[in-house]
């Protein structure tokens, strides 16, 4: 110390060039942080992982932000054409501006719902902001311009402007919290000192601590990529501002105390720091290992912390050469004007405090454990991520954000994202399959209001797209077509029946007769011949007379025999022509029921390709096997087969129409030949002439009777062939009945697959012009990378939607698995997947943390201390201190006010500094208790406590007074952080030191276990 007193112009103009330095080439760290922002996570959290992975599939660069327009009153038609056409003017300068992905609800009809409220109130224009390195406040100023003929209020919100207004109201709450710190530590110190040269030389002491440190600190946040928050400027503030202070007063009272002792000024100089010098060693050590400790934070917000332990250092330095120079320069001069050379003096409440615990010390630990052990079993951590709710409506970006949570519901404004890397393309039935059914157990996740994915782009499945509804097209078809296959099937087997039990006996005979009547009719022909020679002859008239009426007798009944014969043909024609009418039909039915089997036939293949389950099932195989039976079946029913059947029934029905024509020709004949032969009866003379005729008619009639009889076997073979066609009617009635069954088992097991909500989208959908702009919108360029869109019912921020969350992510990683995304990367993006995430990190973190500081705190004070229990009671109370703030906390903040939380990193910073800054008042009574080793421990504790609780009061005002200084704020983060870290310190100073510590010690009362120093024994 003397070398240090020696050396003090060198090391103050060293302390003066380092600072200048240092500040001179100092980053503006603000600007680092709006350019930058605050990371709560690093780049292995899954959030994060998940925005990495959305971020290569947008087309452009940035981060999506909001302009909402707000009326209360119901925005016009009017006003309404304004924002269309401010947006387009925003639209036309969007290059300009940095924007992109720009949608309104006026170029897009489609979104108009989501984007336009329900109530009219409310007009929301979504769009993509890249910075450019730009400050948001300029960008504001150009958007502002743009929409500045727009009468409706308008706010810019989302990602950038909310975070910009956190910024500004953290960077206000520090140069608020700045001056009023260094005001009240200036009034506390006048009046503590009555000096007004102590305080200002306290207040230049940690100034160049603070200086020195932050200009380090700046130079690792910017060149070395150091962790940055809002907080980080201001705990270094409060931090070396509270404790630098109160090791001042230490160090100062102390200092005041040995010149009134009459020592010299380097003899003062030397004592103090071989006295409280060392207990300020100690408590920067303690604070040093709980801010070194933050390594080993997860959260970049927690390392970001650790620029205290280069404050410290530096603080460490300036006291150990600073402070010793301003000793020297000044000497008693440093507490002008005050003339008061003593220390501060005995502290009545402690002593009395102090004596109460020693004597009653079981029922003192009873007291303390009723006030504290409750609040260590009741206290709950619940805490609150939510930065819009923590900003309230005093700026513009919360206060348009709390506009669309109350018109549109926060969830709509902040939905989740599922995000799914795979190392191939996802646009391919399978693939798609495995994510709509993945979207569809998203669906039932409880507090999920809506799923929209690139299988349901509109939050609802697509009617087509899935084989419950193909299959439900395929059983209406079979049903109809096993109804036509039914009626074919009863008109067959009436064909059938008539077919079979036709007697084709007759035509045969009729074939024998028309071949008599034939032969009847040459001999008759040449009968008449003979007549016509032989009337030439005399005496022959009358009996040639008499023959002739038999003749004609016989001629009259022969024309009545041939038109009953021509009746009956025509009656045979026109029954075999409707006959002939209706196996054409069931001909040509039957050829439609082979092709639509050889369609099912393919349908059914296809499904089961299409549907692994479903091949291998029994029913199915039996179908499959029936419809191949059935093909087999009809395989000889070919267009071939029914031509040749055809052209017989052709030939048949030639036979008829030629049949009846000479049949009609005959009658006629025959009608003819009888007037011949009565006119022959009644002259002879004339009978030559008659007779030729009737020889020449009969000649006529037996050429039509031998055609008739060709005509009449091709109708006999035509017949035989209807006998061939009869039986193999028999057998397609057979495969008609085996197909209707078969139709029928077919509908039943498709029928199962109604409900079937298996995705399958048909390859002429896929490859649609609209679906492929739906593939765009929900998946990469390269369709490696998909999305789903996930909207909550509850705030994103609130209890309810972590553990929304929770389940999401399980769902989603159970989702791929047995599925062609198993390998698939998978992850949730989102402010709610942020949340849980930090909450996660800054819950393992605390717990870790906790941990490490307690158990570096421990082994300080052991070394202190260098004993075991006083140490134990030492943490032990500053837990209790602990416990007890966050208890007092969560019923102010929670309970009383009704906030949904603590702000997510109150609980550990409030935890550092009770514990870290907690101990030096520790160490300060400690390090004074050890100087009475001649005394019992309840006496040494009872003085310690006597002489050092002003000091420490004093300290506890002074860092109290610091952290309150936040309330001004106006952020709830830092009015909370605050009110812990004084609620804290109060139960340390006025329960846990005074009372319980005091009392620990009597209980194991032994008394100090170190000799006394000269400076102890003159100060007793």
């Amino acid at each position: 110390m003397r070398g240090i007193i020696k050396a003090r112009w060198v090391i103050l103009s060293l302390w003066l060039v380092a600072t200048v330095v240092l500040v001179a080439l100092q980053p503006d760290i603000n600007a680092i942080l709006r350019d930058r922002g605050q990371k709560a996570l690093n780049e292995d959290s899954p959030s994060v992982q998940a925005d990495a992975i959305l971020s290569k599939m947008e087309k452009s660069k940035g981060t999506n932000n909001l302009v909402v327009f707000y009326d209360k009153n119901k925005i016009s038609n009017n006003e309404l054409n304004q924002i269309k056409q401010g947006v387009e003017r925003f639209r036309d300068d969007a290059d300009k501006l940095g924007v992109a992905e720009i949608m309104d609800p006026f170029r897009i009809p489609e979104a108009k719902s989501s984007l336009i409220s329900k109530d009219k109130t409310t007009v929301m224009v979504s769009f993509k902001l890249d910075k450019k390195s730009r400050e948001i406040d300029d960008i504001k100023k150009a958007i502002d311009q743009r929409l500045d003929k727009v009468t409706v209020t308008h706010y810019l919100t989302g990602e950038d402007f909310i975070n910009n207004d956190y910024l500004k109201a953290s960077q206000g709450g520090v140069e608020k919290s700045a001056a009023l710190t260094v005001l009240f530590i200036l009034i506390v110190l006048v009046i503590m000192f009555r000096s007004i040269v102590t305080p200002i030389i306290s207040l230049l002491a940690v100034m160049f601590s603070y200086l020195c440190s932050m200009g380090i600190a700046a130079q690792l946040i910017d060149k070395a990529g150091f962790p940055l928050t809002s907080l980080t400027q201001m705990l270094l503030i409060l931090i070396l501002f509270g404790i630098g202070t109160d090791y001042n007063i230490l160090l100062f009272n102390r200092f005041k105390e040995e010149l009134s002792k009459g020592l010299s000024i380097d003899e003062a100089i030397v004592s103090t720091y071989q006295t409280a010098g060392k207990t300020i060693v100690y408590s920067i050590l303690t604070v040093f290992i709980a801010f070194a400790a933050l390594i080993f934070s997860q959260s970049p917000i927690y390392q970001s912390g650790i620029v205290v332990v280069i404050g410290v250092a530096f603080l460490l330095l300036e006291m150990l050469t600073l402070t010793p120079f301003a000793m020297k320069l000044l000497g008693k001069k440093l507490f002008w004007p005050s003339k008061n050379n003593k220390g501060h003096g005995e502290n009545r409440m402690w002593a009395r405090t102090a004596t109460l615990a020693t004597r009653h010390p079981i029922v003192s630990v009873i007291l303390v454990a009723v006030l504290i052990v409750p609040a260590v079993f009741f206290y709950q951590e619940k805490l609150n991520f939510d930065t819009i709710g923590e900003l309230g409506n005093s700026y513009p970006s919360s206060k348009a954000m709390n506009i669309v949570a109350d018109h549109f519901g926060k969830g709509n404004a902040m939905p989740a994202t599922v995000v799914i890397e795979n190392k191939k393309a996802l646009d391919n039935n399978e693939s798609l399959a495995a994510i709509d059914r993945l979207t569809g157990q998203l669906e039932k996740i409880k507090g999920v209001k809506q799923v929209s994915s690139i299988t349901r782009p509109q939050g609802q499945e697509v009617n087509g797209f899935y084989i419950g509804d193909q299959t439900k097209s395929v059983t209406d078809g079979l049903s109809a077509t096993r109804k036509g296959v039914d009626q074919i099937g009863g008109g067959l087997k009436t064909a059938q029946k008539k077919l079979g039990s036709a007697d084709f006996s007759q035509v045969n005979k009729m074939v024998d007769g028309t071949a008599k009547l034939e032969n009847g009719m040459t001999a008759l022909t040449s009968g008449l011949k003979q007549i016509q020679n032989g009337i030439g002859g005399t005496g022959q008239s009358q009996t040639i007379s008499d023959g002739i009426g038999q003749i004609g007798t016989n001629l009259e009944k022969m024309s009545g025999a041939v038109t009953t014969l021509a009746d009956n043909y025509d009656q045979m024609q026109s029954g075999y022509a409707k006959m002939g009418t209706s196996y054409q039909d069931t001909a040509k039915a039957l050829l439609g029921v082979k092709n639509a089997l050889a369609q099912m036939q393919m349908l059914t293949s296809a499904l089961g390709d299409s549907s692994p389950g479903v091949a291998g099932d029994q029913n199915y195989l039996r179908l499959k096997a029936s419809f191949d039976q059935l093909s087999a079946s009809l395989a000889k029913i070919t267009p071939e087969g029914i031509d040749a059947l055809n052209k017989n029934y052709t030939t048949l029905t030639t036979g008829f129409k030629t049949a009846n024509s000479h049949l009609s020709e005959m009658s006629a004949g025959l009608s003819k030949m009888a007037e011949g032969l009565e006119k022959t009866k009644s002259g002879l003379d004339s009978a030559s002439s008659g007779i030729g005729k009737i020889a020449t008619n009969m000649d006529q009639v037996a050429d039509g009777l031998g055609q008739m009889k060709s005509g009449q076997q091709k109708l006999a073979d035509g017949l035989n062939g209807f006998h061939t066609f009869s039986d193999k009617l028999a057998d397609v009635n057979k495969g008609l009945d085996q197909l209707s069954g078969g139709l029928g088992k077919t509908n039943d097991f498709l029928s199962q697959l109604n409900t079937n909500r298996n995705f399958s989208i048909p390859d002429e959908a896929l490859k649609d012009k609209q679906y492929q702009q739906a593939l765009d919108a929900f998946m990469s360029k390269d369709r490696t990378i998909s999305k789903i869109t996930v909207i909550l019912d509850n705030d994103p921020y609130s209890k309810q939607a972590l553990t929304t969350i929770k389940h999401m992510n399980t769902t989603v990683h159970n989702g791929v698995k047995g599925t062609t995304l198993a390998d698939a990367k998978v992850a949730v993006s989102g402010p709610s997947s942020t949340t849980y995430d930090t909450n996660n990190v800054l819950t393992k973190d605390l717990n870790r943390l906790t941990i490490i500081v307690l158990i570096g705190v421990l082994l300080v004070l052991i070394i202190v201390m260098r004993s075991f229990w006083i140490p134990v009671f030492i943490t032990v109370s500053l837990m209790g201190a602990y416990y007890a703030a966050m208890f007092v906390l969560n019923a102010l903040f929670i309970n009383l006010i009704g906030l949904e939380g603590i702000s997510s990193f109150v609980p550990f910073f409030a935890f550092i500094v009770i514990v870290a800054l907690g101990v030096d008042y520790s160490i300060f009574l400690l390090a004074r208790y050890k100087e009475y080793p001649l005394m019992s421990g309840k006496e040494a504790i009872v003085e310690a406590a006597k002489r050092v609780g002003t000091i420490i009061l004093s300290a506890f005002v002074i860092l109290g007074g610091t952290f309150a200084t936040l309330m001004p704020s106006g952020i709830v983060l830092l009015i909370e952080l605050a009110t812990a870290v004084i609620t804290g310190l109060i139960v340390l100073c006025f329960i846990m030191l005074p009372i319980f510590v005091p009392a620990m010690i009597s209980l194991f009362d032994s008394p100090p276990k170190f000799k006394r120093s000269a400076e102890s024994s003159v100060n007793d």
